[in-house]
């Protein structure tokens, strides 16, 4: 579910970039790389996780 969000938040920044909306259109864009970056961290953390507690067994 939380790709489906990060492409929304891109698909509206540059819908609102193209309606002349500068400040909202990087708003949005600063909270779509957050969310990518989050996710992105959050997927290792888990692989992470989840390669140890393997291993230990």
């Amino acid at each position: 579910r939380m790709p489906l969000n990060i492409c929304m938040f891109i698909l509206f920044s540059r819908h609102s970039l193209q309606d002349g909306n500068v400040d909202g259109a990087r708003r949005l864009g600063r909270v779509a790389k957050l969310l990518s970056v989050v996710s992105l961290v959050g997927g290792v953390l888990i692989i992470a996780a989840f390669i140890i507690n393997w291993g230990s067994e």
